[in-house]
């Protein structure tokens, strides 16, 4: 899984009747490469992603130029229950989506001697990876677009792989921890698993393996919070809602 973070130079420009994002990112980053990969094979959801204008994916000056999705960062306000209702409807379109062609994922384990990463390379095969689809790979609000309540679009292709729903669920599940509510991961499953009609039975071995990668990191994702408006969390916040998230598994 990407870790959240801001790792492109981002501006709207204009040209005169349209406006567009370019997003320039460090030199020999293969981001560019991969999202201009990606955008194409997400032309059904329409507006709701970003639309593929030009890229330079050069390992000198990559950079990537698509078309701009409405809407801006959720309000701090927006209560996290209605957060996850939202997300929950946006990846079930997305889900419905065909990533053949992408880059598998995962392709292991996560690593390290902590309990959580013990137990997550105990449970590994425990995993359900024959239900392929296209994965968000880094599905957290900071990566979707709103416009009051409503989610208008999910931004950040880079990091798109075929693989297992679950990696997105757990991955936002746990987002929705780290905001801060008890609740919300459950709300999220529950409204997502209404509109898919059927249940995802293998959820609590996915948020082990999303447990333990964040376990190793979780402190380091503060900007990536405060960048969204969230500026009242603190390092020391992530890292209780996580280790108690991870309690309960």
């Amino acid at each position: 899984m990407l870790d959240g973070g801001q790792h492109a130079s981002t501006a709207r420009v204009t040209d005169g009747n349209e406006d567009y994002i370019i997003r320039a990112f460090p030199r020999g980053h293969d981001a560019a490469l991969r999202e201009a990969e990606v955008l194409p094979r997400l032309s059904a959801l329409g507006g709701f992603v970003p639309q593929l204008v030009t890229a330079s994916t050069s390992p000198d000056n990559p950079l990537v130029v698509t078309t701009v999705v409405p809407g801006g960062l959720p309000s701090p306000e927006l209560p996290v229950e209605v957060i996850a209702r939202q997300m929950a409807a946006a990846l079930v379109r997305i889900h419905a989506l065909d990533g053949v062609g992408l880059p598998p994922a995962p392709e292991a384990p996560p690593s390290g001697t902590a309990p959580i990463a013990l137990r997550a390379q105990r449970e590994w095969a425990d995993l359900d990876r024959t239900d392929l689809v296209l994965t968000h790979f880094d599905f957290w609000a900071g990566n979707a677009v709103w416009t009051g309540e409503r989610l208008t679009g999910v931004v950040d292709w880079a990091g798109a792989r075929r693989g297992p729903r679950g990696i997105d669920l757990a991955w936002c599940r746990q987002d929705l921890a780290l905001l801060g509510s008890t609740s919300a991961p459950d709300v999220f499953l529950a409204e997502y698993e209404r509109l898919l009609g059927r249940s995802v039975s293998d959820i609590n071995a996915w948020d082990v393996q999303a447990g333990a990668i964040a376990d190793r990191r979780v402190e380091t994702w503060l900007p990536n919070y405060h960048g969204i408006g969230r500026t009242d969390i603190t390092a020391s916040d992530l890292r209780q809602r996580l280790d108690s998230l991870n309690a309960r598994l």
